[in-house]
């Protein structure tokens, strides 16, 4: 994770030489959600919150960081929009980047090694597996959660069940269903799940999210310096 972020670093302070320190707004207030999102440390007193045990308490940290992490991802788009033709008008969040841009950028191979972990897991640890396959259901089946992000947890649960071929963006949009049940349904961070699998679970959606944010916002950070050189 360190050398993709020192790659984001590189990037970023070359475009700010090439633009005289003229970096687009969007951009900056990326890097300041981004940066935030990853320093950030949250815990809790215990006086009034249902944290009683140190995996409890971690789950729902790790929950939160996660929320900013992907708001910050969020705020990537905006940057996106402003510099080209990136986005993908219409697409549910998650799916905003074709898979050929993800390909060209390096972060759908970090999208499929998500996936692939998630199956090993998922054919190896028979707890996980059943814990993994109520979250799911909780996912498919939520109210709030719009078609797409529906299809691609279903289409995830197929890819676990029979090993259907998928791109690996559906891992985002499982992500991206967490927040919306999160901020939208007032979901506990359990989702049907021991503590100690959902932990596990949100600590791959988190490190997942950041190196695939790290691989798009240099790739872009990139074009931008080939466009103003």
């Amino acid at each position: 994770m360190d050398y993709l972020f020192r790659e984001f670093e590189a990037a970023h302070q070359e475009l700010e030489e090439v633009m005289d320190a003229e970096l687009p707004r969007s951009l900056r207030l990326f890097n300041i959600r981004f940066r935030l999102a990853l320093d950030i440390t949250i815990g809790f007193e215990g006086k009034v919150s249902l944290t009683k045990t140190k995996v409890v308490r971690e789950t729902y940290s790790l929950i939160s960081k996660l929320m900013e992490t992907w708001n910050a991802y969020e705020a990537l788009s905006q940057y996106a929009s402003e510099i080209g033709t990136y986005v993908t008008p219409g697409k549910v969040k998650s799916r905003i980047y074709s898979q050929n841009l993800l390909g060209k950028a390096g972060s759908l191979e970090i999208l499929q090694n998500s996936l692939n972990w998630l199956g090993q897991e998922h054919r190896r640890n028979s707890q996980f597996r059943k814990d993994f396959q109520k979250y799911i259901n909780r996912v498919i089946e939520a109210p709030s959660i719009k078609h797409q992000l529906t299809k691609d947890a279903k289409n995830v649960n197929n890819f676990l069940q029979s090993g259907k071929s998928i791109s690996g963006i559906e891992v985002l949009s499982l992500i991206y269903a967490e927040r919306n049940l999160y901020y939208h349904s007032g979901e506990a961070a359990k989702m049907g799940m021991s503590y100690s699998n959902r932990k596990k679970l949100v600590e791959e959606y988190r490190r997942v999210l950041i190196a695939h944010t790290l691989r798009l916002a240099t790739h872009m950070i990139k074009g931008q310096i080939s466009d103003n050189e």
